[in-house]
């Protein structure tokens, strides 16, 4: 049985059309960007037309009589560039054609990330160009430490191209530690990112203290899509038998931690942090590479689903099945982290009075969303990339980043990344 999202994607571009194009026949990228609407959204309409110029700039004839590649050259190139993308017309036609684009993939990089990933940046190729993975990941702005992680590890090995079972296995390698290392509420809080796209998309703003949901039938294949078999199936029991149509993070939290230690009783809190965490890992043999799909998740088939569950070792397996490992002990070292203690640390960072005040000021008395944005910043290793998620998160939540509370937020930051190793 497929799962259909339609309902929620419809309101989504409704809520993008209406903040940006409006009834005009056509619209400006600089205002998409600077419109209140999902950051992922932007993110996409950006890369377009970036691809776009590059497109057009590579049909250009350029004289080797001239200096292009003088450093003054290239920075004036880059400031036209700028230009150009932010002022880039879009037609009432292209613009429809692109939201609707844009939504469903984006839906579908929240929902199921990895699938996601190996079929939008490797497809049905056996192997693809560094370059392109890059121009790539810049759709996909959200679970930052997956961008961040691709990035590191194609730096890092000086890589000009990876084949398709190398991408495979390191996504499910950087999925697998992100799930092994954080307890049942941080896993939930990393939903956050697909909990914000579906709000994003409801006109009446949401009432202050109430718990955002989500469709449970997307907290399904997000956890289908990482191969959680108990999760998913606890889900669906609950779905199917209860008739429970629509999740809080709370209480997928409280699932999380029943399938985990088999009491029904059992509730998620965000002091559940793990403790000893192991520095590495077992070498797993090489496995095939799986088989690839073109749907997207609204359209996905029965004989998907079966194809994505004949990946697991066993079908009612309650493990966590690590996947394959095809790199060295390096790649080990460079893979395993302790994000859950990070993430203690950067709460300690503040005092109680700090964590009310952002939590007010920045996250609107929204305490999961500001316990799954920390979630998310223990997931980044350098400041670099801790700086432009907040910046994204300034933006989304449409907070002036010089404001007091925001300056507080991210000189507390700054301090705290700048205290330790880059690799650490």
């Amino acid at each position: 049985m497929g799962y259909i999202f339609e309902a929620e994607i419809e309101s989504i571009i409704h809520a993008v059309r209406v903040k940006t194009i409006g009834v005009e026949d056509d619209v400006f990228l600089k205002k998409i960007l600077a419109a209140n609407i999902h950051p992922a959204i932007k993110a996409y309409f950006k890369a377009e037309v970036e691809k776009s110029l590059s497109q057009e700039r590579g049909l250009e004839y350029r004289s080797k009589k001239f200096p292009y590649s003088l450093a003054e050259v290239k920075s004036l190139e880059e400031q036209i560039d700028l230009l150009l993308v932010q002022n880039y017309h879009f037609s009432l036609q292209e613009f429809e054609s692109l939201l609707d684009e844009s939504v469903h993939f984006q839906f579908n990089y929240l929902c199921r990330p990895q699938w996601t990933l190996l079929n939008f940046i490797v497809g049905d190729q056996r192997r693809v160009a560094c370059s392109t993975i890059e121009k790539r990941l810049k759709y996909c702005i959200d679970y930052t430490y997956f961008p961040e992680l691709i990035r590191r590890f194609i730096d890092d090995h000086g890589l000009a191209e990876v084949t398709y079972e190398e991408f495979k296995s390191l996504i499910e390698k950087i999925d697998y530690e992100v799930v092994a290392q954080h307890s049942s509420f941080e896993l939930a809080q990393i939903t956050r990112a697909l909990f914000d796209f579906v709000e994003s998309g409801k006109m009446v703003p949401q009432v202050e203290f109430e718990q955002q949901t989500l469709p449970i039938n997307a907290a399904i294949v997000f956890f289908d899509d990482k191969h959680l078999t108990d999760i998913r199936m606890r889900l669906e029991f609950e779905r199917d038998h209860n008739r429970v149509i629509q999740i809080t993070a709370d209480r997928l939290a409280d699932i999380i931690e029943i399938v985990r230690v088999g009491n029904e009783d059992a509730t998620a809190r965000p002091i559940d942090l793990p403790i000893g965490i192991p520095d590495d890992i077992q070498q797993a043999s090489q496995e095939a590479p799986g088989q690839s799909t073109s749907d997207f998740i609204d359209n996905e088939t029965s004989q998907e689903r079966e194809a994505g569950m004949a990946a697991q070792t066993t079908e009612n397996s309650g493990a966590l099945q690590e996947p394959s490992i095809i790199f060295g002990e390096d790649d080990e070292k460079f893979l395993t982290s302790t994000p859950s203690v990070k993430r203690k640390e950067i709460l300690d960072l503040l005092s109680e009075k700090e964590h009310r005040l952002i939590a007010k000021k920045l996250f609107f008395n929204d305490e999961p969303a500001f316990q799954g944005a920390i979630t998310e910043i223990s997931l980044l290793r350098t400041w670099d990339s801790v700086a432009q998620y907040l910046e994204m998160l300034f933006r989304a939540n449409e907070v002036d980043p010089f404001s007091k509370v925001a300056v507080l937020f991210t000189d507390k930051l700054f301090a705290h990344y700048h205290s330790f190793p880059a690799d650490r």
